[in-house]
């Protein structure tokens, strides 16, 4: 990636031995070729993604295989079809304010990811919100070191959101999308701060805390409207539309935008890669024992 879309750290800076590097990519395709289930990318660039985000461990990088390419096959209607020139996804992108920020917390930290909102719910209702987020995840895998081995921090303004996504965001939409961040991608959610929260969203901002695992749900900052949005990062983390010196999300919108469209081609030959779950030695995995979709959060919705 363009140093003028990112600032990214350098491979040397994650300290790397080449030789052991190479000997864990050989141990974890070994352990590929006894996996019938497993249909992956395994060359060396895609695997170091997983291993990186592990810190190195070769069990965690199993798993989180098997998490990220199990969860294109368990959520079909988010992972079949991402096109970036669907209609609904050009009308997010052209709003342009869902951007990866340029500077990170210190040269090696976590990725700054900000969601403006301002769309129109009936040309970009929530589904395409939750695709459109997962797709700048894995751009930002396969270009930017600090995301692979040091996060992302969320920043959600509310400000333009529109209440009538109060409809859509039920809990199985909700679930399926901190899923996928949380458990199904192998970065890590260092943190995630909501700002200008109306009073309507009380119960789906329950639902997200709930969702959140371990120390990420400690991590959660939900503030209402019209608060500082300075509370939990500087203000120079901050684009300068907030009075910041960090990008101009006019301009980050419009690379974006360019950055996912040259990413078609990927994107559709992607969705072949996942799992055969007829073929997964022991359980078979299931939107329902892996989500909890249509069990303990229906519950959760009515409390």
């Amino acid at each position: 990636m363009n140093n003028n879309v990112l600032n990214t750290s350098k491979e040397q800076d994650l300290n790397e031995d080449s030789v052991s590097v190479q000997n864990d990519l050989e141990k974890i395709r070994e352990w590929l070729k006894k996996q019938p289930h497993l249909n992956v990318r395994d060359d060396d660039a895609s695997l170091l993604i997983f291993l990186r985000s592990s810190k190195y461990s070769i069990q965690r990088t199993k798993e989180k295989l098997d998490n990220y390419y199990s969860m294109i096959t368990l959520l079909p209607e988010i992972f079949d079809d991402l096109d970036p020139f669907a209609p609904d996804i050009q009308a997010l992108l052209n709003v342009g304010t869902m951007v990866p920020l340029p500077n990170t917390f210190g040269k090696c930290g976590p990725r700054i990811i900000l969601c403006g909102y301002g769309y129109d719910p009936v040309l970009v209702p929530y589904t395409t919100i939750v695709k459109a987020s997962l797709m700048i995840y894995d751009i930002l895998m396969a270009e930017d070191l600090n995301t692979v081995a040091f996060g992302v921090y969320m920043v959600i303004d509310l400000k333009r959101f529109s209440l009538k996504y109060a409809l859509q965001l039920t809990p199985t939409i909700v679930t399926q999308h901190l899923y996928c961040i949380e458990t199904g991608y192998p970065l890590r959610l260092k943190g995630m701060q909501i700002e200008n929260c109306p009073s309507a969203l009380d119960v789906t901002v329950k639902i997200v805390k709930a969702c959140l695992k371990g120390k990420v749900s400690n991590r959660l900052h939900v503030y209402r409207e019209d608060s500082n949005l300075q509370k939990e990062i500087t203000l120079e983390m901050l684009p300068i539309e907030y009075g910041g010196t960090n990008g101009s999300i006019k301009e980050l919108g419009a690379i974006w935008k360019k950055k996912m469209e040259s990413y078609r081609d990927w994107f559709r030959d992607n969705a072949k890669y996942k799992t055969n779950e007829n073929l997964r030695p022991g359980p078979a995995k299931s939107s329902a024992s892996e989500l909890g979709i249509d069990g303990s959060f229906r519950k959760l919705a009515v409390d």
